[in-house]
Parts: structure tokens; sequence; C-alpha cells
């Protein structure tokens, strides 16, 4: 009798808390590492059992993008039946016109607000089918807090392309000054003070470049942490993506280099249709390997708790 009531006892705190989610175990669970070649192979088996959703998920998110694009193409010929088309001059932004400016800064966040918070819920579904889970759970969770979802979802994307832009300023204001260089030397004689400054310009643009994509690809854990448990802060999410990528970067491309086969077949229809729902969901359980221990799962909890006080 004691201990059945520590079993209770246990239970209930597990339903108040929901810490850690009961979640499908993959051998990386069980202490097993997967290697690349295990993620794509097992992430193949997944997507021939769930074939459906996730070829469904990838017809949702390009209709998506399909809309951006229509609104762009209405806007552009809109524009130019007034004559404003110098609004999508690429000579205007380089020449830093206040207005192009302002209005590329206003047409891009707008589609960004638009588009952020739909791909962030793909990428939970696609990593609800990596993890063999019920997206229909996940769907019905995010429509009855669309609200809090989405907002939270744009905040949560915001503040990582913020970071990303910032981390990649230097490199274009380095680039900036080798243009510069450039036209100075094609305009006037070459001097060694002018070379000299391109190819220091050049070097560091190059310095700068690396950095980002190396700082690009320490975020990459980012918004996975965000899907696995959508309470979590975006700053926290972030410092723990970097330091858990610490290492990893080379393990990170030559799985992304994988797939850069595949880029000439993709380019006809039907094999789009099997190519790409396979890339996200290896790339959803690659991330999960990645992840290591920090890969709970709180979103069922969180459902869980939902249903019991609906």
């Amino acid at each position: 009798m004691k201990r059945k009531a520590n079993n209770l006892d246990t239970a209930n705190v597990m339903d108040i808390e929901n810490d850690i989610a009961d979640v499908p175990v993959l051998p990386a669970d069980e202490g097993a590492p997967l290697s690349n070649a295990e993620i794509r192979h097992c992430a193949a088996r997944r997507i021939a059992k769930r074939s459906g959703d996730s070829i469904s998920l990838m017809i949702y998110q390009f209709s998506i993008v399909a809309l951006v694009v229509l609104c762009e193409a209405t806007l552009y010929l809109l524009l130019r039946s007034v004559g404003y088309t110098w609004l999508y001059s690429i000579r205007e932004l380089l020449e830093f016109r206040g207005t192009t400016w302002l209005f590329w800064i206003s047409k891009t966040m707008f589609e960004f607000t638009l588009v952020s918070p739909f791909f962030c819920l793909v990428r939970r579904l696609y990593l609800d089918i990596a993890m063999d889970s019920d997206i229909t759970e996940t769907r019905k969770y995010v429509a009855a807090h669309s609200v809090k979802y989405y907002s939270n979802s744009f905040y949560a994307s915001f503040i990582q392309l913020m970071l990303k832009i910032i981390a990649i300023t230097p490199a274009f204001i380095t680039a900036y000054s080798a243009h510069y260089w450039v036209q100075v030397i094609r305009l006037s004689e070459l001097t060694s003070g002018a070379l000299l400054s391109l190819m220091a310009s050049l070097s560091m643009t190059a310095v700068w470049l690396f950095l980002a994509v190396r700082y690009y690809i320490s975020l990459a854990l980012t918004p996975f942490i965000m899907a696995l448990n959508p309470r979590s802060n975006v700053y926290d999410a972030c410092d723990l993506s970097v330091r858990l990528m610490d290492g990893k970067h080379g393990r990170y491309i030559s799985f992304i280099a994988h797939f850069v086969k595949f880029v000439p077949a993709m380019l006809l229809v039907y094999p789009y249709l099997a190519i790409y729902p396979y890339f996200k969901v290896s790339y959803s359980m690659f991330i999960r390997e990645l992840l290591g221990e920090r890969n709970q799962d709180k979103l069922p909890g969180m459902i869980k708790r939902w249903k019991k006080y609906m």
C-alpha cells in the first residue's frame, strides 16, 4: 500500500509539472548516438510511414510562399501603372535613397510578419513527424491558442532575424568599403594606398562573412528549442543553441552538404514532392540529435493540461 501511495504521489506531481512529456523514443534517446547516415535512413522510414502528412505540409508551406509572391506581383503591377517602378531599382538602394529603403523595409517586414508564424508551425509539425507524434493534437492546440502562438512565433523569429542582421552588418560595411575603393580606382589612377585599402576591405569582408556564417550555424538549434518548448525565452534559447553547437559546425555543414546533390533534381516538379519532405524530416531528426539531453518535448504536456481544463 505504501508503494502504491508513492506511485500515486509521483503521478500527481508529474501531472502538475509536466516537465518531461512522453515522446517516441529514438536510438539517440537511449544513449546510442546516431550517425548522419542513420538519421537519413530513419527519416526515410518516417516519410514512408507518414508520406501524406509530409506532402500536405509541403503544399501548405508553399501555398504561403505563393500568396506572398502573388501579393508582390500585384504590388509591382500597381506601382508600374502609376510610374513608381523606381522603388524596385537596385541602383536606388545602393545610392541609399530614403524613400526606396523605407519601401523595402516596410514591404519586407509585412511579408516577414505574414510568413514567419506559419513557417514556425510547419517546423513544429515536421518535428512531430520526425518524432512519430500525432500532428492533429498540435494543430488543435495551435488553433485554440492562435493569437498567443503566432505572436510568440513572430517575436522569436524577429529576435533571431535581428541577431543575424547584426552579425552580418560588419561584412556589409566592409563590402561597401571595398566597392568604394573599386570606384576610386576606376575613376582615378591606381595608387598603392587605394590598392592597399581595397585589399584590406576585401580581407575584412571575408573574415566578417565567415564569422557571420559560423554564428548562423550556431543559432541553428534555436527555432527547434522554441518549438519543443514554446514557453522558453528566445534569448535563453539562442544562448543554449550557441553552447550546444560548440564544436559541431563541421558535422552540421557535412549534413547539409549531403543534400546539395539533390538540388538539380529539385528543379523538376515531381522529385521535389519527395526530396523536400525528406530533407525537412531528416533535418528535424538531425537537430534532435544535436540537442542531446535537451530534446525533451514540452508541448504534449501543455496539450494535456489544456485538454484537462478546457
